[in-house]
């Protein structure tokens, strides 16, 4: 008994002992080595039993046991996992840790130059991490992913694979610069951003920046609207392989895989990646056949960093790049737009050569496709896109020692190819509104003219191709150097040469052996015949127009940075030229002798006869259409800054001033000419911002202020006899507010929010200078649209997601997203006589609901797989996501593109 009392009573003084142990507070900030921001989400073991995630200011917690030793294991993706030993005391121990990436980054030397930090730079952006595109994107085009980013309106236009676009707030993608791995990839002649070259850029980027309004590039680049600054993946620290394999319900497939050296002897490594993308895309006979490839090396010696890299994408991809009249596509949406359905299909019915549907068929549905036609029985698409533009970059970095950094990279880029269609409108199937190819076919296998050849077949009507070759080479180089823990300075230059080859040619005869083409250059004969030099053209000739385009462009930018306690400001500034230069080879040149006889001007390819020989205008003595070269100034000056009220508020202010070059389409016109009022555009803006960074809540909203003077027209404005004029004094004002935030409500939780409210609309009017083809002025066109809202653009916009991680490594999010104020596009030379200042047709508002998830597990001893999927447009919402203004400036006479319905997609991701 007395053995019994004491074994209880030695039981519970052990319990008392081990219940009495003292518990503290282990807690602490994980920090990025690179940006020395908070790293949001990091998982954080202690002792391989509790679990913690780091918050949105980045601190963990734990009740551990006082006067002893834990152990720590830091995870997050994108940063080497580290092991710590933390000794506690008696009293709460405080323990930060510094997290270093393990992707060593060569090219993120130049781009951390034009990366913004929160609560540092004074401007307003957003960031899109590798795990946030690897749940979002699926088999969507990179661009989609911002519709989740304030004041950003991606669409994908007719529905083809690599054909999205964006705006942010409503400028274009012409005027929003966009770097990938701090190289400007927009194009050098218009601006534009062409994104089925960039298929597979999604599979390898690090993280995209979108910086909205003027951003903190200090390239003298045209970031009017927002600069969007993607980041390649670069060497890990161990050795990886992954392949992915992805599909959705309309039968587009795509198979990737990554392979990582890691970290090898001698301090270099080797990163590859690749992609296959093939079968139907959401509209009819808008097939994807595609391919992309990467690869970067990368060396680093004691105090210098090199790295080679190249990626590209060829591809080929059926189209759909008509727009639409509204009730040819769904009766529902053409009556939630207040048309009269039956009115409206009668009026179409009756055009000539548009008779897509009729008043007994009705509407054709959100996936029709006015572009295509059969053959033999299979789907003819006379659209297509098909382009191969491989970028090299090579990057070196040198740093002598903790103060002074200098990067260069030379880049090129090398494309070739084009987009096709048919030379001449031709009549559809009745019943179900498809071009009758095989009428053109069949006609054109059968026919021929005597007076060319009594053996082969003339067609009619075939498909050409509109080519756009290039070369560009370019030089990025920057110095950076810090004074002091305060100051700290950058200078750099940008120089680049573009030289564009842009020709029609032959593609597709359709059934026939050769086309007849009497437009070669404007001093073509009929040929008599057997007379095959000129107007007989084969595959692969070139018909109708055939020139070249050069760019030229030399840039320096500076930079100075100051920081001191709470306070962070920059001003920078950047002044470039730039040239442009035309080379007509189908218009009238002039043969030139030895002895400086000039004799006829002759078309390209064609011979004369002068006293007794004969000259060619492609042999050396000849000397075509070529203009002046063309000179323009531009310049940049931005300034901003940045004060942290506490550990919690911040405020920021920018401004900034940009003085842009016009683009080579209002500078020469297709007949060579230069065209009169040549003038720069003039942009100031201003923005004011505010952020709160709390421990389950964080937001941030700002209000800009952004006056465009001179805005350029979309293309080479023309009447219909081909006179050319440009449009100066088109002003307009873009104003707006913007908030996002995030609130964790568990830690399993999140929900995002987001919303976008602007006022852009242009305020001016103006006169545009018509000129005929010998450049004499003909006539002046009075113009006015004053407070008509700029078209395809959201102007409202508000979105919220939840994350759910039901259990560790499952999660579900759920998207909306609401868009309106989505005004027509419109040409402001139709703003005329009654029209002035008349205000586009606004499409109806339409929301969204979308749902991602994935798994993450491991498998074997080294494997991990990732299953994910989506659900886009949960809803099966028919919307309209771009319009053109019509005659009547409403719903009747808009034509438009429709989004995709409801579609799934389904991926699985194997690595080790």
């Amino acid at each position: 008994m007395r053995k019994t009392i004491l074994s209880i009573l030695a039981i519970f003084a052990l319990t008392v002992v081990c219940y009495s142990q003292a518990k503290v507070e282990l807690s602490g900030t994980i920090f990025d080595e690179e940006t020395d921001e908070t790293v949001i989400g990091a998982k954080v073991v202690c002792d391989n039993v509790l679990i913690s995630k780091t918050d949105l200011d980045g601190k963990y917690s734990f009740q551990v046991d006082a006067d002893k030793t834990h152990e720590l294991k830091i995870t997050c993706v994108g940063f080497d996992t580290l092991i710590l030993s933390v000794k506690v005391g008696s009293q709460s121990t405080l323990f930060d840790v510094i997290l270093p990436k393990y992707e060593k980054e060569i090219d993120e030397v130049i781009v951390k130059a034009d990366a913004a930090k929160t609560r540092d730079t004074p401007i307003a952006f957003s960031k899109l991490t590798a795990k946030q595109i690897s749940e979002d994107l699926g088999t969507r085009d990179l661009p989609m992913l911002l519709n989740s980013t304030p004041g950003a309106y991606a669409t994908e236009q007719g529905g083809g694979a690599g054909d999205a676009r964006v705006s942010i707030r409503g400028f274009d993608q012409r005027n929003i610069a966009v770097l990938v791995d701090g190289v400007p990839v927009n194009d050098m002649e218009n601006g534009q951003v062409y994104w089925s070259n960039w298929d597979g850029l999604g599979d390898i980027t690090r993280y995209m920046q979108v910086q909205r309004g003027l951003g903190a590039s200090k390239l003298s680049i045209v970031s009017v609207g927002g600069t969007m600054n993607i980041v390649t993946k670069g060497i890990d620290a161990k050795m990886g392989v992954s392949i992915k394999n992805e599909v959705n319900y309309y039968g587009l497939y795509k198979t990737s895989f990554g392979y990582n050296t890691g970290l090898l002897k001698g301090n270099w490594g080797v990163t590859i990646a690749g992609s296959r993308k093939w079968g139907t895309s959401f509209a009819d006979a808008t097939f994807t056949d595609a391919w992309s490839y990467f690869m970067k090396v990368q060396k680093k010696f004691e105090k210098h960093l090199i790295s080679f890299g190249v990626n590209g994408a060829p591809q080929s991809h059926g189209q759909r790049t008509t727009r639409l009249p509204i009730a040819v596509i769904d009766k529902g949406l053409a009556e939630r737009a207040g048309i009269n359905y039956q009115e409206s299909l009668d009026s179409i019915s009756s055009l000539s050569n548009s008779q897509y549907t009729s008043p007994s068929l009705g509407a054709r549905g959100i996936r029709y496709n006015p572009n295509y036609g059969r053959i033999n029985g299979e789907n003819f698409n006379e659209k297509i896109n098909y382009f191969h533009k491989p970028q090299f970059n090579l990057t070196h970095s040198f740093d002598p020692n903790d103060k002074i950094n200098l990067t260069t990279v030379a880049y090129m880029s090398i494309g070739k190819g084009g987009g096709t269609g048919l030379k001449n409108q031709t009549s559809r199937d009745t019943l179900d509104g498809l071009i009758n190819m095989q009428d053109l076919f069949t006609f054109n296998s059968t026919s021929f003219s005597n007076l060319y050849s009594t053996t082969e077949n003339a067609s009619s009507n075939y498909i050409r191709s509109s080519n756009n070759d290039h070369k560009w080479y370019g030089l990025l180089s920057t110095l950076n150097f810090r004074i002091n823990k305060q100051l700290s300075t950058m200078f750099g230059v940008d120089a680049r040469y573009y030289k564009g080859s842009h020709y029609q040619s032959v593609y597709d005869l359709l059934g026939g052996d050769y086309a007849l083409d009497n437009n070669v250059d404007q001093n073509q004969q009929t040929p008599t015949p057997g007379n095959t030099s000129n107007s007989m053209k084969r595959v692969g000739d070139k018909v109708s127009y055939y020139n070249d385009a050069t760019v030229k462009w030399g840039g320096v930018f500076g930079q100075v940075e100051y920081k001191k306690d709470k306070w962070s400001t920059f001003i920078t500034a950047s002044i470039n030229e730039t040239g442009y230069q035309r080379i007509d080879y189908f218009k009238n040149k002039d043969i030139v002798l030895a002895d400086t006889t000039l004799i006829q001007a002759v078309g390209y390819g064609d011979t004369i006869n002068y006293n007794g020989v004969d000259y060619t205008n492609n042999s050396v003595e000849a000397r075509f259409a070529t203009t002046d070269e063309k000179w323009f100034m531009g310049s940049t000056v931005k300034a901003g800054a940045n004060y942290n009220i506490n550990k919690h508020h911040n405020v920021f202010f920018n401004t900034g001033y940009l003085n842009i070059a016009p683009k080579m389409n209002s500078v020469f016109d297709n007949n060579n000419r230069e065209l009169l009022d040549i003038k720069n555009q003039k942009v100031s803006s201003v923005e004011l911002g505010y952020g709160y960074k709390g421990k389950k809540f964080s937001s941030n909203i700002n209000a800009y202020y952004t006056l465009w003077k001179n805005k350029p027209p979309q293309f080479t404005a023309t009447t219909p006899d081909g006179d050319s004029y440009n449009i100066n004094g088109l002003d307009a004002l873009h104003t707006g507010i913007e908030l996002d935030f995030i609130y964790k409500i568990l830690p399993n939780l999140d929900f995002e929010g987001l919303a976008s409210i602007g006022d852009w609309k242009t305020i001016s009017s103006s006169f545009a200078t018509i000129i005929d083809q010998n450049g004499t002025i003909l006539d002046t066109v009075d113009f006015s649209a004053i407070n008509v809202h700029v078209g395809d653009a959201a102007q409202l916009q508000i979105g919220g997601s939840l994350r759910f991680e039901i259990i560790e490594d499952l999660y579900l999010k759920l998207r909306f997203t609401y868009f309106d104020k989505n005004y027509s596009n419109f040409d402001p030379t139709g703003l005329v006589g009654v029209n002035k200042d008349r205000e586009s047709w606004k499409m109806p508002s339409y929301s969204l609901l979308d749902l991602n998830f994935g798994y993450d597990f491991k498998f074997a001893k080294k494997c991990k797989a990732t299953i994910s999927g989506g659900i886009m447009n949960i809803l099966n919402t028919v919307y309209i996501t771009d319009a053109q203004n019509g005659a009547s400036f409403d719903a009747s006479t808009a034509t438009v593109f429709v989004g995709m319905g409801r579609r799934f997609s389904m991926g699985l991701k194997v690595g080790f």
